[in-house]
């Protein structure tokens, strides 16, 4: 995914040093909740216990990309055999249609956030 103007938005940022980086981590934390809140939206509900346990990360940097992750905690383990099924059980991609449904709200979301701490907005 990509957004007009995403690249001088992100270049601006890093050349910013520590505040730029507080901005970056913003933004991928917020744009983490909108795709976090889609996944509890979606997935399905029989005790609760599945939703609550849907978390998201703190900011992690993996071979120089920083990233976010969104899934269920130890609570939550079942959450695999309902995402991609079972021999017994027809799979029901929770994780997957959230993700879909807000993947572009969370790319707005991340844009937003740069040109807010830019002063931009």
């Amino acid at each position: 995914m990509e957004l007009e103007g995403m690249e001088e938005l992100i270049s601006a940022v890093e050349k910013m040093g520590k505040a730029g980086e507080r901005i970056e981590n913003k933004a991928l934390r917020e744009a983490g909740d909108v795709i976090q809140n889609a996944i509890v939206e979606e997935a399905p509900e029989r005790t609760g216990t599945l939703k609550r346990s849907i978390r998201r990360s703190g900011v992690r940097t993996k071979e120089g990309m920083k990233h976010v992750q969104i899934g269920p905690g130890n609570a939550g383990w079942y959450a695999k055999f309902l995402e991609f099924g079972t021999v017994y059980t027809k799979a029901n991609p929770f994780m997957s249609r959230g993700y879909e449904q807000s993947k572009d709200k969370a790319m707005e979301k991340i844009s937003w956030e740069l040109k807010k701490g830019l002063g931009l907005r």
